[in-house]
């Protein structure tokens, strides 16, 4: 509350960003520049923001007073008699349960699940939910808990079992809002770069008044502008205490070693018109030479588990034909379907599995020790996503190795760039 309108002026403008794709809406073409205010004009801010803004005042040497009317549910030890917690995991429990709100960054391989158990042993005597964007996810956590003597709730699709502390999918947020919207004392948020993006998943950040301990959970935080935002502006700052050079080094990571293979050379133009899917048809489903390419690296792997990832059933299937011993695993498969393929792909020496989306999260393989990324694309979160599912420790292998490609066609290289600077981030070994 303030009745310096210049001062709300200057937060709100740099609390904003330009939301993706705006300048293709109706709206822009009326007039609007494309920015979402994460200040309203009437003050109205997201509880995350507030550290900042007061940050903000500060250092601009203005008084403020900050009243705060949320309560205060007591908290309980965090150790667990079951689970022995590395030092950086404890230190990022007790740093959260310190700020209340946070989004918790912890690489692939940090032990995510473990710190979750730490947070909910502290909220054992509350009512909360955690939020999950995959049931598969949502299920292997369910399992890891309640190995682990945790008496949680669970709710998604096929399942509804309600208790004060519950797992859901947020497709099927509507079946606890009777029983958890004005009760619930915190909210986590597994995977929680999935809920920077779209109206639905960004109204479950922002609800739940009561809940005044509130995470997100995530090895890739967004660096995008739009969607951290999205997620600060609800759950505070980014809270961190390794990365993926530190788990190496420790030990809880396997050393990678990323491999970009040449494509041939675009001399021609014929691609300067094309459209994005046309391009990604031609040059990523359907090209002959990358294809080949994948092919005789995975016969060329003489021993250990080759992981392949793809974009699409089109391009799945035309894999499939040129490496016939590979098995397979796409959306549509149940649970059941996908451990019958895991457990084949693990008892053989020499293995290959061709996935979809669903192994780029929530699969958990540590034996892999080949990637390989057929799909292409340019997203960062998507690239380390993917590249976590290689890097888990096994006694099987020393290091990993993962393979990827310099495209050289309009769209397509500057994605193979783009995938180049996401692995370099993590100060991991980059060839080619």
């Amino acid at each position: 509350m303030t009745d310096n309108e210049k001062l709300l002026n200057v937060l709100r403008k740099k609390y904003s960003a330009k939301i993706p794709g705006h300048q293709y809406s109706k709206a822009y073409k009326r007039g609007w520049d494309g920015s979402k205010y994460f200040i309203t004009e009437k003050g109205c801010v997201g509880t995350g923001l507030i550290p900042f803004i007061q940050s903000d005042l500060s250092d601009a040497e203005i008084d403020f007073t900050v009243t705060d009317k949320r309560s205060s549910p007591a908290i309980e030890s965090t150790d667990l008699e079951s689970i022995e917690f590395r030092d950086y995991q404890r230190s990022l429990v007790q740093l959260a349960l310190e700020k209340r709100c946070a989004l918790i960054n912890a690489p692939t391989g940090a032990g995510k699940t473990i710190i979750l158990a730490g947070l909910l042993r502290a909220f054992r005597n509350l009512t909360g939910v955690i939020f999950f964007t995959q049931k598969s996810l949502l299920l292997q956590t369910y399992d890891f808990l309640k190995k682990h003597g945790f008496d949680v709730g669970i709710v998604f699709g096929d399942g509804y079992d309600v208790k004060p502390i519950t797992l859901c999918t947020v497709q099927s947020i509507h079946r606890i809002i009777d029983t958890h919207l004005e009760t619930s004392d915190f909210l986590i948020f597994d995977e929680v770069h999935e809920f920077s993006k779209g109206k639905l998943a960004t109204k479950v950040v922002s609800s739940f008044p009561n809940a005044s301990y509130r995470f997100g959970m995530s090895a890739t935080i967004p660096k995008d502008r739009f969607a951290k935002l999205n997620l600060v502006a609800y759950l505070g700052e980014v809270i961190s205490e390794v990365d993926v050079q530190d788990l190496v080094e420790d030990g809880f990571l396997t050393p990678p070693t990323v491999n970009f293979l040449e494509m041939p050379p675009y001399k021609d133009h014929s691609m300067l018109n094309h459209k994005y899917a046309d391009i990604y048809d031609i040059h990523i489903i359907n090209s002959t030479a990358r294809n080949n390419k994948i092919r005789d690296l995975c016969y060329q792997i003489t021993e250990g588990k080759v992981l392949v990832l793809v974009k699409n059933l089109k391009h799945l299937e035309i894999l499939k034909k040129l490496i016939p011993v590979a098995v397979t695993l796409e959306g549509k498969d149940d649970v059941l379907t996908r451990k019958a393929v895991i457990s084949t792909f693990k008892k053989q020496d020499k293995a290959v599995l061709i996935g979809t989306k669903i192994m780029q999260t929530g699969i958990d393989i540590p034996e892999i020790t080949h990637l390989i990324n057929a799909r292409g694309l340019k997203s960062e979160i998507a690239t380390l996503q993917a590249l976590g599912r290689a890097l888990r420790i096994h006694e099987s292998k020393q290091t990993v190795s993962i393979y990827d490609f310099n495209d050289t066609v309009p769209y397509l290289k500057e994605h193979s760039l783009a995938r180049k600077r996401a692995y370099k981030s993590l100060k991991i070994e980059v060839n080619g």
